[in-house]
């Protein structure tokens, strides 16, 4: 368990990270200049990761297990748990934009759909016993990789539609597999 101490100093550098993620990319902050927008010491900064990439994947990794469990306390409550996920993204919207643009997008959109509450959701869109396993293989990657396009085009838009617009697009899919 960590102390307070180092809890502070990690989430001084999450955020320093997110606020010259929003101005450049990841490959062009330097470790100094990450330190002095977070007003963090180097040494400290290395005695918690090894790069800015690690860090990223902290924040990544914090981000989904977060969404993961707001999601499974989500799904038990109510039963149109895509519209509520949906929902959820908006909320984060910022976040998971950043997070697509930082984190190779195909590394992410596994990493998305890994976590067990969406899962279960995307599980269901398709009654895999009408298919072979090959074919059910398939259209899950393009139920996912489709679905993950057009939640980030969706959420990097100027002005997103609402949820609910895109839970009825999302369903419309859905009833033609």
């Amino acid at each position: 368990m960590e102390n307070q101490r180092i809890r502070i100093s990690k989430t001084m550098l999450k955020t320093g990270l997110l606020k010259l993620l929003k101005e450049k990319p990841l490959n062009q902050i330097t470790i100094y200049e990450l330190c002095k927008v977070s007003q963090i010491n180097r040494t400290t900064f290395y005695k918690y990761y090894g790069s800015q990439a690690e860090l990223l994947g902290e924040i990544e990794e914090d981000f989904l297990r977060q969404l993961d469990k707001d999601l499974k306390q989500v799904i038990t409550q109510d039963s149109n748990a895509l519209l509520l996920i949906l929902q959820h993204l908006y909320e984060q919207r910022e976040l998971f934009c950043l997070l697509v643009r930082s984190v190779p997008m195909q590394e992410f959109s596994e990493h998305l759909f890994s976590i067990p509450s969406i899962g279960i959701i995307f599980q269901n869109m398709i009654d895999e016993s009408s298919y072979s396993e090959t074919k059910a293989k398939y259209i899950r990657q393009f139920i996912f990789r489709g679905t993950f396009r057009v939640l980030y085009d969706w959420l990097s838009s100027e002005n997103p539609e609402p949820a609910t617009e895109i839970a009825d697009v999302l369903g419309l899919l859905k009833s033609k597999l």
